[in-house]
């Protein structure tokens, strides 16, 4: 669901570059908002939905390649792993080249919980992007992965002291 207003004062704003950066922001912080309130439906950690959220765009990792993702430690991924193991959502599998390490995968019953609170929005979204002319598709898609990219290679900076 659009909220209207928001929409009418975006087709009238003028985007320099300081307002597309700030369009980004407030595309970032509406989605950390969502993710709260689809974890907190799901009675998980924004860090449990974190996890499953990469094991359904990127398929199988290993516990370590999730735990640099989620910058956490190694007792910590296990535990998280643990928890959503054991609500069924992830599932744990031998590695399929490397017999000393071991897979985590989403289980059906873990997509479906998510696609449970994402369906109508990726539904919305996709009528969205089918009303756009190709161009700007590319233009749109081609800005979002590498605003990905900066946000995946550059952390936040720690405050100044």
């Amino acid at each position: 669901m659009t909220d209207e207003p928001a929409v009418s004062e975006a087709a009238e704003r003028e985007y320099t570059p300081l307002e597309v950066a700030r369009a980004g922001r407030r595309l970032d912080m509406a989605l950390a908002e969502m993710h709260l309130g689809i974890s907190g439906n799901m009675r998980m950690t924004a860090a449990e939905l974190l996890a499953i959220a990469h094991l359904g765009m990127e398929g199988d990792l290993g516990p370590t390649e999730l735990s640099q993702r989620l910058h956490l430690h190694t007792g910590a991924i296990t535990a998280l792993l643990d928890r959503l193991s054991e609500r069924g959502y992830v599932a744990r599998e031998p590695h399929p080249s490397d017999r000393r390490k071991v897979v985590v995968r989403l289980t059906t019953k873990g997509s479906d919980a998510v696609m449970a609170h994402l369906g109508p929005m990726v539904g919305e979204v996709i009528e969205l992007v089918r009303r756009l002319p190709e161009a700007d598709r590319r233009t749109i898609g081609r800005f979002l992965d590498e605003f990905a990219a900066l946000a995946t290679c550059r952390p936040a900076a720690p405050p100044p002291r």
